[in-house]
């Protein structure tokens, strides 16, 4: 699981990601949690606030609906803040997710899909406290950097799930467009903060290994 490449902006990997959403030592519900935003690349509060209701079980899909909200003047009130909610997407998920979440959900009919023993929902701090737990526990949590607080970046986050689920759809020869529309962000937001030049190393690494004479003909 372990990789050789720069700590420093390289994202997780294929092996990072598959230990965080297929672990048996993690719980199902987080696992869950880290599948979707995984799969569906989804937000990691989009999917916190999904509900039953956003779940169709045959189809193997959940919606996810994202507010946005902007400052807008008001009768001269320039700190008025006006929701907006996005278009509603469509997240596919594989087999073994749609079973979890059916698992999940149980006889319930209505409500948020995450939610405590208690029956009230979670948050997220408690999935990024979690992720962090099994990233450990898993021996692939890394520190890339601490800030002058003290406080630390760490590899594996809820958000680095998303970002990385983009990035190997991409790697595998998927349209980078779709992928900009399932991700909900503009193409000039993936250039700027997702396809980073030198800061994917492992798509590197595999460019190298397919075409680089060295590799190609075991010099």
């Amino acid at each position: 699981m372990l990789t050789t490449a720069p700590l420093l902006n390289r994202g997780m990997n294929l092996d990072e990601c598959k230990a965080i959403c297929t672990s048996p030592v993690i719980a199902i519900r987080e696992k869950l949690f880290f599948r979707i935003i995984y799969e569906g690349m989804l937000r990691p509060f989009e999917v916190l606030n999904l509900q039953i209701e956003n779940w169709d079980r045959r189809q193997r899909t959940v919606t996810a609906i994202r507010v946005k909200q902007k400052t807008a003047p008001l009768k001269g009130d320039t700190s008025k803040k006006v929701y907006l909610d996005s278009s509603p997407r469509t997240a596919l998920l594989t087999d073994n997710t749609n079973e979890m979440l059916r698992e999940i959900v149980g006889n319930r009919k209505k409500g948020f899909i995450f939610i405590n023993n208690q029956g009230k929902s979670l948050d997220l701090s408690w999935f990024n406290k979690q992720i962090n737990h099994y990233a450990k526990l898993l021996s692939i949590q890394k520190v890339i950097k601490y800030y002058v607080d003290g406080r630390i970046l760490k590899l594996i986050i809820c958000m680095a799930l998303r970002e990385a689920g983009e990035r190997h759809h991409d790697n595998k020869g998927g349209s980078r467009k779709l992928s900009s529309v399932m991700a909900d962000h503009t193409m000039a937001v993936k250039e700027r903060h997702y396809e980073k030049v030198g800061s994917d190393f492992e798509q590197v690494h595999e460019s190298i290994l397919e075409h680089h004479p060295a590799f190609v003909d075991g010099w």
